[in-house]
C-alpha cells in the first residue's frame, strides 16, 4: 500500500465514524443514536490498524510500561504491536519526543508470564525510523493524534462535539495530502 491509497483508505473510514456520531436525543427513551463507548470501539481498531499500517513509513508508537508492580519488571521494556524488541533511545529511530498518550492505563505488561492485567504507568513514545521521510512521518503523527484525541473523547456522557472535531480535523489534514498541493497554498496562487 502506497501512501496515496493509505491517506484515501483512512478518509473513508473516518468519514465512515463521523457520520454516524450524532447527538443525543433529548428523550432518553427514544435516542437512538450510537453510543460513544460503541464509537469508541470503532476509533480504537480504526487507530490500531493504521498506526500499524504506518510502520510501512516509518512511524512507530512504543509502549513503555513504567511502574508496573512486577518485582520481575526491567526498567525499560518496550514491546508492542510490532514484531520486534526497542529499547528506550535506540538508536535506529529517531526519537521525537512526542507522546501519544502518557498515564496510567490497565493492561498486561509484557514481563507478566500470565498476561496478568494491571494498572499503571505507560508511556506511548513515537519514534521515526532512521532514513524515513521525516516530514511525511510528522504528518502521519498528527493524523493519528487526531484520531487518538477522538477516542479519548468519546467517553461516557462526554459531548460528542470533540469526537467529530477531531476526526474532522484529521480529514482537513488528509485532504491536504490527497491535493497535488495543500489547499492554502492553492487559495494563495488565486
Amino acid at each position: 500500500m502506497g501512501i496515496f491509497e493509505y491517506y484515501s483508505s483512512l478518509r473513508g473510514e473516518i468519514l465512515e465514524v463521523v457520520t454516524g456520531v450524532e447527538n443525543t436525543g433529548w428523550n432518553l427513551f427514544w435516542d437512538n443514536t450510537t453510543p460513544n463507548y460503541s464509537t469508541k470501539i470503532k476509533l480504537g481498531k480504526l487507530y490500531a490498524k493504521y498506526l500499524n499500517l504506518a510502520a510501512n513509513f516509518g512511524l512507530y508508537v512504543f509502549t513503555r510500561h513504567c511502574d508496573c508492580p512486577s518485582n520481575r519488571h526491567p526498567e525499560d521494556s518496550e514491546p508492542g504491536l510490532y514484531e520486534f524488541d526497542i529499547s528506550y533511545g535506540d538508536e535506529r529511530y529517531i526519537w521525537s519526543g512526542s507522546q501519544m498518550y502518557q498515564g496510567n492505563r490497565y493492561c498486561a505488561c509484557p514481563c507478566s508470564s500470565t498476561q496478568e492485567l494491571t494498572d499503571h504507568w505507560v508511556i506511548d513514545d513515537v519514534v521515526y525510523k532512521k532514513g524515513s521521510d521525516l516530514n511525511q512521518c510528522k504528518k502521519l503523527e498528527d493524523i493519528l493524534r487526531d484520531i487518538y484525541k477522538s477516542m479519548e473523547s468519546a467517553g461516557d456522557n462526554n459531548p460528542r462535539s470533540a469526537i467529530r472535531e477531531n476526526l474532522l480535523r484529521a480529514v482537513l489534514r488528509i485532504n491536504d495530502e490527497l491535493l497535488p498541493e495543500p489547499m492554502d497554498s492553492y487559495i494563495k496562487k488565486k
